[in-house]
């Protein structure tokens, strides 16, 4: 098939898991042999990360919700390109990526990565949510169902490159070989709910006295949880590691993985690429991390904000190795069947060329 020229346009707020997604698609897109172009704000490591890809890069002035230049500003880059197709990830990107199409006659796809206010993306020919539960949502707020695709996120064939052993990790976070460990990897912020994970640690204190909780991210809520571990009295079984680029490893060297979001969680790729390490999971019983773990088989749900609940949940995994076992084996097998870059790529190269023959 004739190759596509694609614009790929995000707003990114930080380097997290909808700026990988875009990433990793663009490099795939090059790769097919696609004439790619991503366009991104001068921030946040992107467009170094991109580069060292091997991607073309611009960084015009395309953020913020008033910003009533950007469309034009993106319609005339999109001429320029040559583009036979926008793809837009996040809000603001969608909102002027969308009315930009509009000025330049281009098709665009907007993304919706996360439970959004359908407004931004309404503009966009079509729309790809990143789960079933996203599309429920868009689709609750006035979105046609016949123009939404589900196209769950795909973990590229290298997020493996480089991953310690568990030993090795172990090692490397200063942890016993037998430790119960248990690791959460996301941005700090009350609705990812680390608050309750605490507390749910907290609980599990006498049972699990060697218990040890990993936290990985960095964000608003670093002190308060911080202080958080102090008065609930487990300030030596919690460690905040900040920002890691080898978070494959920090999940490696834990039992059990776990995603306590409490709002707003588009699919919880984290609790995926956790699987695809053999890692049970636990995540809240919520639209789109309940399509990421499968209750009972991969992992186990909680009603969100449960910390009495999640403590349950982790001690029942936590004493039981072969339970643990057989669900990291059955995550596995799933996130290698539903969840790859290659499925992925495959279903946005489809929906180009519907657009394109639109």
């Amino acid at each position: 098939m004739k190759p596509l020229s694609i614009l790929q346009v995000i707003t990114q707020r930080r380097f997290s898991g909808a700026e990988r997604v875009c990433l990793s698609l663009c490099a795939d897109l090059q790769q097919r042999g696609h004439r790619v172009l991503l366009l991104c704000k001068p921030d946040g490591g992107l467009p170094d990360e991109a580069r060292k890809l091997g991607l073309a890069v611009q960084t015009p002035n395309i953020s913020g919700k008033l910003n009533l230049v950007a469309p034009f500003t993106l319609a005339r880059i999109a001429r320029q390109f040559g583009t036979d197709v926008i793809h837009t990830h996040l809000s603001s990107a969608s909102l002027w990526g969308g009315l930009a199409g509009r000025l330049a006659g281009i098709p665009t796809l907007g993304h919706v990565h996360a439970l959004n206010t359908w407004f931004y993306y309404r503009f966009s020919a079509l729309a790809a949510t990143c789960s079933g539960g996203v599309k429920q949502y868009v689709v609750a707020q006035g979105a046609d169902p016949a123009k939404v695709r589900v196209v769950y996120n795909g973990i590229p064939a290298n997020r493996l490159d480089g991953v310690l052993s568990c030993a090795e990790a172990r090692q490397m976070l200063g942890l016993a070989p037998d430790q119960p460990v248990v690791a959460c990897v996301a941005h700090l912020s009350s609705k990812k709910g680390q608050i309750f994970l605490l507390q749910a640690v907290a609980l599990l204190r006498d049972r699990f006295p060697d218990l040890v909780c990993l936290l990985a991210g960095e964000g608003e809520m670093a002190e308060q949880l911080q202080q958080q571990a102090v008065e609930l009295g487990i300030a030596d079984r919690v460690r905040q590691l900040g920002f890691r680029r080898d978070v494959m490893s920090v999940m490696q060297a834990a039992d059990v993985v776990v995603l306590p979001s409490i709002a707003k969680e588009g699919l919880g790729l984290v609790l995926v690429e956790a699987a695809l390490l053999e890692k049970p999971t636990i995540g809240s019983n919520a639209p789109g991390i309940d399509e990421a773990v499968q209750d009972g088989v991969t992992g186990l749900l909680v009603a969100p904000g449960d910390a009495t609940a999640l403590a349950e949940r982790l001690a029942l995994l936590l004493g039981d190795a072969v339970l643990r076992s057989q669900m990291g084996q059955a995550g596995r097998q799933r996130a290698l069947q539903m969840f790859t870059q290659e499925a992925m790529v495959d279903q946005f190269e489809e929906i180009y060329r519907e657009l394109v023959t639109q």
